[in-house]
């Protein structure tokens, strides 16, 4: 046997050696491919990825395609868009594969970090990495490729350099840069999440009695990102400051549901009950590096959900993916000989922890299936242009994506008329601000009209509900009203009632 013969069996004996090793993380991945397939759109996402189809074909942000975030959000579905055109799949297709590669690249810079500073030892990445894809491939459900689900993959890198210095760690500068430019993506995505980046910093410098910590470099660059960002909107797109931001602060970020159903969801018992457990198996251990870090990190989320009070699942998923995290790692942390029902306790700790994750997966995978509404516009018209009289987002979307149509509304529903009459019911006005908000629901109902004059869709889409009835409130307008003669009831599918443009009209 040659010496080349003799390192070709070297070789396949240290892929056959690896190979246990790595199957777990295969089956997680093909398992959240699988995941792609049958579960249900996101209605997010897929509002994004048409409105950045329309800034790529020219149009302009906050005035042809209206949206209450900043420009980040947005910007995050354009590479996929962009890839779809490129290579000939859907942008959901090439959106899917880019996040699922983005959380691969981010587990693997944190355990490359966590393994430089000696805190994972070789033997325990593979497992880690398995238990961390689990939280940012399998459990985001639904959610998937939302905004706090790219922003929790962003921000891991920075987690496991918050973890290695509040162990008395000195991270390399690659990965501190790395860390801190993840940070900063993080808050520009949604510029709440500071609170995540400043409980896990606080953290760490309680851990090492240092509050040098609050200052180190990647902290540094995530700030500097997100005061650029701003000045970025400031000078690219001042309409974002006068035009978006004031109809969002009056009529969209006060609504928020009332405070005892918002208590009743799922995600603050389950996250309270995921930490309640956490802290049977690991005692005031819970509060020491890494554990404490990282839960730290989940408060900080809490915290966003809880001040945004909008009772939506994906919303909480940052939260509960980290708290998962955090458990399964107490679970193979704890001892069976030092407890006194032995292997019978960590037996229903391990049955506790999956039944917390299913029932986590099963609230982020919370949506209303409407394809049936899809395959009856299909029916109508190829490429039939849409849009729609509702508040709620997921009346148009996925749907017009569904139906192979085309959306040519500005604003992806009426939400700023929805805050204002929810104001406006709930609340007792001063005369300056009622008017305020009566301008704004008629610039709504005027954008709304304009869209049907000029574009002319040959559906209509009119959602059903009990406390707003949209049909009435559009032709309480005469232009808005004269604009909907040209449509007839076509079909009614649960809530949704299909308007379509009768012939030669």
């Amino acid at each position: 046997m040659t010496a080349r013969d003799v390192a070709n069996v070297r070789q396949r004996l240290a892929v056959s050696a690896a190979m246990p090793r790595w199957l777990p993380m295969l089956a997680i991945v093909v398992v959240a491919v699988v995941l792609r397939i049958f579960l249900l759109a996101n209605v997010d996402v897929s509002w994004f990825i048409t409105i950045a189809e329309k800034w790529v074909d020219g149009q302009r942000l906050y005035v042809d395609i209206v949206d209450v975030n900043p420009p980040a959000s947005m910007f995050l579905y354009v590479v996929p868009v962009l890839l779809a055109r490129l290579s000939g799949f859907s942008p959901e297709f090439t959106c899917d594969a880019l996040v699922l590669l983005s959380a691969g690249l981010s587990i693997w810079l944190a355990a490359r970090i966590l393994l430089d500073a000696k805190l994972l030892a070789p033997g325990q990445a593979w497992p880690m990495a398995a238990l961390t894809a689990i939280a940012l491939m399998i459990v985001p459900a639904w959610g998937f490729a939302e905004r706090e689900h790219i922003a929790l993959i962003a921000f891991l890198p920075a987690l496991a350099v918050s973890v290695v210095r509040a162990k008395g760690g000195t991270p390399n500068w690659p990965m501190v840069v790395i860390a801190g430019l993840g940070a900063g993506i993080t808050v520009i995505i949604k510029p709440q999440f500071a609170t995540a980046q400043l409980c896990m910093v606080v953290a760490s410098a309680l851990c090492v009695r240092s509050w040098r910590v609050v200052f180190a470099v990647e902290n540094w660059i995530a700030a500097g990102m997100l005061a650029a960002y701003g000045v970025l909107i400031l000078l690219a797109y001042p309409r974002f400051f006068t035009g978006a931001l004031p109809p969002v602060i009056a009529a969209y970020i006060p609504i928020k549901e009332e405070f005892f159903s918002f208590l009743m969801h799922a995600a603050l018992p389950l996250w309270a009950a995921i930490l309640l457990l956490i802290r049977r198996l690991k005692g005031r251990a819970m509060f020491a590096p890494p554990i404490g870090v990282v839960l730290a990190a989940s408060v900080g989320f809490c915290v966003s959900y809880v001040v945004q009070q909008k009772g939506w699942p994906y919303q909480s998923y940052p939260m509960l993916a980290l708290a998962l995290l955090v458990l399964a790692l107490a679970v193979i942390d704890s001892d069976p000989a030092e407890s006194r029902s032995g292997h019978s306790s960590q037996l229903v700790a391990v049955l506790a922890a999956a039944l917390m994750a299913a029932v986590t997966f099963f609230w982020l995978n919370i949506a209303v299936d409407r394809t049936a509404v899809a395959a009856a516009i299909r029916q109508i018209k190829p490429h039939a242009k849409m849009l729609a009289l509702s508040a709620d987002i997921s009346i148009g979307h996925p749907i017009v994506r569904q139906a192979g149509g085309i959306w040519v509304g500005r604003a992806c529903a009426l939400w700023l008329t929805l805050g204002v009459e929810t104001r406006r019911s709930t609340e007792t006005l001063d005369p300056q601000t009622d008017a305020r908000l009566r301008a704004y629901e008629e610039s709504d109902r005027s954008m709304l009209t304009e869209d049907i004059a000029s574009r002319r869709p040959d559906v209509i889409l009119v959602q059903i509900m009990k406390d707003i009835d949209w049909l009435a409130w559009a032709r309480s307008d005469p232009a808005l009203a004269e604009q909907l003669q040209s449509y007839r009831a076509y079909m009614t599918i649960g809530d949704v009632l299909i308007l379509r443009r009768a012939e030669g009209r």
